[in-house]
């Protein structure tokens, strides 16, 4: 296979959030990191009298938990404002998120969702008077399974 040349930076990539999964507020100008872990899957084996391996079967996907991160501000609208409030809801509020690692709004890049999450931790801002960085925060989801599809608006 020769060397790709259609590789991409995240210089444009979206994220974008939403109570509703039809209304999205775009959080790109806040958004920093969009870290997502590897999805198992459960597997379980039994050896037997005949055969030096096991037996192995597939079973469900387990939970993904999506890290975001996110520059901190105090505006009542921002990100960090409205999924803290979400968050510290009494039994917490799901919220649904998406990025678009490619950017857009290009009709056809492929954006990658959550569907309805749970907020399963929230980091609140640090403060470290040496550093000159913009303070950050962020958040977790659980989600059952991240779905890829065609940039939509």
């Amino acid at each position: 296979m020769t060397q790709t040349t259609a590789q991409l930076s995240a210089v444009n990539a979206i994220i974008d959030m939403s109570s509703d999964s039809t209304s999205w507020t775009d959080i790109s100008g806040h958004g920093n990191v969009v870290t997502v872990p590897d999805q198992a899957r459960e597997t379980g084996f039994k050896y037997t009298f005949d055969g030096d391996t096991a037996v192995i079967t597939a079973g469900n996907r387990a939970p993904i938990e999506v890290d975001f991160r996110v520059v901190y501000t105090e505006e009542a609208a921002d990100a960090f404002t409205v999924v803290k409030a979400a968050f510290e809801a009494e039994g917490g509020t799901k919220y649904n998120f998406r990025w678009t690692p490619k950017g857009g709004p290009v009709t056809g890049n492929y954006q990658y969702s959550t569907g309805l999450a749970i907020i399963s931790s929230f980091t609140y801002p640090s403060v470290d008077a040496a550093d000159a960085a913009p303070i950050m925060a962020g958040w977790k989801v659980t989600t059952a399974k991240i779905t890829e599809a065609a940039y939509a608006s």
